[in-house]
């Protein structure tokens, strides 16, 4: 049984990620987010969905800190690239918390060796390839193949 703090981690998250469901759900939608550049408020819910820091948040998508910084305090879309990596990103995040049941179970499997992609889930998120390695692993723990 979810503790009260596991529930209420998960509510949060969901409720973060509902305003990027229509971009999941159509490619259309998804492309024309991307040209148009996500907020940057999109990194902020990144950062308190994933529980990160900033550096690591940074780390993955190939930004300096300060960088990061700057985006997070400056209200205007980000870049074509930034966009697609932040929502891959987002994306994952819904499709981990709703394989595995809560953001922490999804957390905790990331830094873990999967046999399925031959490393660990969290070093391949600096590429959007990797995110979609990460991402179709997902889909055969859903279905049940596990390696």
């Amino acid at each position: 049984m979810k503790t009260y703090e596991e529930n209420n981690l998960i509510s949060t998250a969901q409720e973060l990620l509902v305003p990027y469901q229509t971009y999941f759900e159509s490619p259309v939608n998804r492309l024309s987010v991307i040209k148009g550049g996500l907020s940057s408020s999109s990194l902020k819910d990144l950062l308190e969905i994933s529980g990160s820091t900033r550096l690591d948040i940074a780390r993955k998508l190939d930004l300096t800190e300060p960088t990061l910084r700057k985006h997070l305090s400056a209200a205007k879309e980000l870049s074509t690239s930034l966009s697609e990596h932040v929502l891959f990103l987002l994306e994952l995040y819904d499709k981990g918390i709703d394989t595995f049941g809560s953001v922490q179970e999804f957390k905790n499997w990331l830094p873990q060796h999967n046999i399925g992609i031959d490393a660990k889930p969290n070093d391949l998120l600096d590429s959007i390839t990797g995110i979609n390695m990460v991402m179709n692993e997902l889909n055969r723990i859903d279905h049940g193949i596990l390696a």
